[in-house]
């Protein structure tokens, strides 16, 4: 089975959290798999934004993000989106859904301004184009799942 190349990996904080945001997480990841499952960089072999959502049991207390990091010896950039109860809680499903894809939005727009002052290219016409697809098919399908 071939990786995929935008990861969109998730940490939980309680089983409700789980229940309000982790079947959006599983649908984006589908879609990005679907999508955006080519190379936009050829130096890095791995896009990782990860969202950690707050919850009773685990919390990170942040909102926004945070470690934005590249490996150029693992070949791989990855960032944290920091989510926090107010973000899913008492909110409707359309808000989170909004909220998850344009966080993964701004996520990626910051981790290809850090791959291009390393001087990296980016294919960004066909990431932007392709990531398109992903957010208005996530955005459409509010009934699944």
């Amino acid at each position: 089975m071939e990786s995929q190349y935008i990861t969109f990996g998730a940490q939980l904080g309680d089983p409700k959290a789980d229940k309000a945001v982790g079947q959006f997480i599983t649908r984006i990841s589908i879609l990005l798999n679907k999508h955006c499952n080519k190379v936009y960089c050829k130096e890095v072999d791995e896009i990782a934004p990860t969202i950690f959502v707050d919850g009773n049991l685990w919390y990170w207390k942040f909102e926004g993000f945070q470690r934005l990091r590249l490996s150029k010896k693992h070949r791989y950039i990855e960032i944290h989106i920091g989510m926090p109860r107010e973000r899913w809680e008492i909110v409707n499903t359309i808000k989170i859904k909004k909220y998850l894809i344009s966080h993964l939005k701004t996520a990626l727009e910051l981790m290809i301004k850090r791959l291009k002052k390393e001087k990296y290219e980016v294919n960004e016409i066909d990431l932007w184009s392709d990531f398109a697809k992903v957010e208005e098919e996530f955005l459409i399908n509010s009934h699944e799942n």
